[in-house]
């Protein structure tokens, strides 16, 4: 490869070991695997480490899956919040805990019974949605006729069960055509096929609950205002109480304080809309103009998407907007006699989905199997910006041929002072600049009795290439530095930045062409490529693609 001093690299007759793998067996450190993008599967999930410990203990395994399906419901992978959860259902009322718990039970079981994808399982994704149907035909059902609680139950066991074999089916086929996630439409469609199907025929087993009739309240306090807003994430699980919507929000704010934030956020600008529309202060104060507008704003706003400014925002306007629309739809499923559940969660979140595909692609979703906690994205989408911002100012240094040492200047005493003794190590002859000769010598060292991998001449000449930046034949301590301490910060942040790249591959060929790369910049605030720097990385390339490798070497030595 040419570097930017315009040294040409040796060619060897097979491609040298990726740079930074060569540099960590320098440093004695172990580096990241796999090399490149499309093998790369991140250990992803919050308390992910307990699902592997609980891998050959069945019971305990199951249980946690199924708490992880109870918070799944609200974006939380974690068992302890999911128990929190199934705790205020049962507070808001036993009857409704119940077929909760039933529902997730049964979901779960059926993915495990139809060998679906162990790990997904564990995380709880095949469980929420079955959750949700158990809700709701608690909340929804009149259990004191007919075929009284026992019916409910098996409903609730059939429905719950088929909300999986769509997540298998239907949902797997959503995302590979919409490029969306399926949310809760599983939920969503078999439940209104369950009431309709109840309320619709004439059958004497089943029954729907009547609405109560409290008398209308006329008067906004702003008590009652900041009540509905814990409320309003209860109602997520269709649970209306204030104690349970404070368990609730406790139970997500512990997992992830950020995404309690954004929801709260959410929930309010539902508020918002339901005021600005005239809505009666009982139906605000019931939380039924906040649920969908927190889980849009967390979805939008920290799940499928890093939280930014942008997020943010998008994700406020389409939490405003599913609030409008759910109130539209309440009034036409009122019509049918059915509840709208989250139908405008759904809609409006699918819809930005799509959108933001089309009109704004340097938004770089969260890959879906990578999804974590907000604050975890966060940081990726942090790491990503310093990486990319740094690679623009070396391309600008590299372009004015100016010498590339900003990481030394900065650097320490101290850290300059552990470099010197690895230097010196290398530099047997004391004479201040590293030889290939001792450069192979050091690294055939470390390979001896150590059951490291050996170094090939081919890998040695590329590695030397790329630390002599002026092209003397030998290496300073400036340039061994410089480079050392690039390997370095990238390391540090490496599957953090790997993660934050997966979605920007569009076409899934683990190269890099330059609309992608525009996309990265763009997606961190920085300008698109000039024709000049463009130029200037094909020409680095040559006519070989720009493999995630070649792209970290480009991290690495530009």
């Amino acid at each position: 490869m040419v570097n930017s001093s315009g040294n040409q690299g040796a060619v060897a007759t097979t491609e040298p070991a990726p740079l930074h793998e060569l540099m960590s067996r320098i440093l004695l450190v172990q580096p990241p695997e796999p090399q490149g993008l499309k093998r790369f599967l991140p250990t992803v999930g919050t308390w992910q480490s307990l699902n592997q410990q609980l891998a050959n203990q069945p019971l305990l395994d199951f249980i946690n899956g199924t708490l992880r399906g109870v918070g799944q419901v609200i974006f939380v992978n974690n068992p302890f919040s999911g128990l929190l959860i199934l705790l205020a259902l049962f507070i808001q009322s036993s009857w409704v805990g119940a077929l909760a718990l039933v529902g997730v039970l049964a979901a779960t079981l059926t993915a495990i019974g139809l060998q679906l994808d162990r790990e997904t399982t564990r995380n709880g994704i095949f469980g929420y949605n079955g959750l949700l149907v158990g809700a709701a035909l608690a909340t929804f059902s009149d259990p004191g006729v007919g075929a009284g609680y026992g019916g409910w139950v098996l409903l609730t066991i059939i429905f719950a069960s088929l909300t999986t074999v769509m997540m298998k089916t239907l949902g797997v086929w959503w995302a590979k055509t919409v490029n969306t996630p399926p949310l809760t439409l599983p939920f969503c469609i078999l439940t209104l096929v369950c009431l309709a199907l109840v309320n619709w025929l004439p059958q004497p087993w089943f029954q729907l609950a009547t609405a109560g009739g409290a008398a209308p309240e006329t008067t906004l306090t702003g008590a009652r205002l900041a009540a509905a807003l814990p409320i309003g994430v209860g109602q997520v699980f269709l649970a209306g109480k204030l104690i349970s919507g404070l368990l609730i929000l406790l139970a997500v704010a512990l997992c992830t304080p950020l995404g309690a934030l954004v929801g709260i956020i959410g929930g309010g600008l539902g508020l918002l809309a339901g005021l600005l529309l005239g809505i009666a202060p009982n139906t605000i104060y019931a939380g039924l103009w906040g649920y969908n507008a927190v889980l849009c704003a967390m979805a939008i706003g920290g799940i499928f998407y890093a939280p930014n400014l942008k997020s943010i925002v998008i994700g406020g306007v389409t939490a405003f907007l599913s609030a409008m629309l759910g109130g539209g739809l309440g009034l036409l499923f009122g019509t049918l006699g059915l509840p709208a559940l989250t139908v405008s969660f759904c809609l409006a979140t699918i819809g930005c989905f799509v959108l933001l595909q089309r009109s704004l692609p340097s938004l770089v979703p969260v890959a879906l199997h990578a999804i974590t906690s907000p604050e975890e994205h966060r940081y990726r989408y942090q790491a990503a910006r310093k990486i990319i911002t740094n690679f623009r100012t070396q391309l600008t240094g590299a372009l004015a041929k100016e010498r590339r040492f900003y990481l030394f200047e900065q650097a320490s005493t101290a850290l300059k002072g552990e470099l010197r003794y690895l230097f010196n190590l290398i530099d047997t002859d004391q004479s201040e600049t590293l030889s290939t000769q001792e450069l192979s010598e050091h690294l055939q060292q470390l390979s001896n009795g150590k059951g490291k991998k050996g170094t090939s001449d081919g890998d040695l000449t590329y590695l030397f290439s790329c630390m002599d930046v002026d092209g003397n034949g030998t290496v300073d301590f400036k340039e061994f530095c410089e480079l050392m301490l690039r390997h370095r910060q990238l390391m540090a942040n490496y599957n953090a930045f790997v993660t934050y790249f997966l979605p920007i591959d569009a076409n899934d060929d683990d190269a890099i062409g330059l609309d992608e790369m525009n996309v990265a910049m763009a997606s961190v605030g920085t300008q698109p490529l000039s024709e000049q720097e463009a130029a200037y990385l094909t020409q680095q390339v040559g006519d070989r693609p720009l493999t995630w490798n070649r792209f970290i070497e480009m991290l690495l030595v530009t």
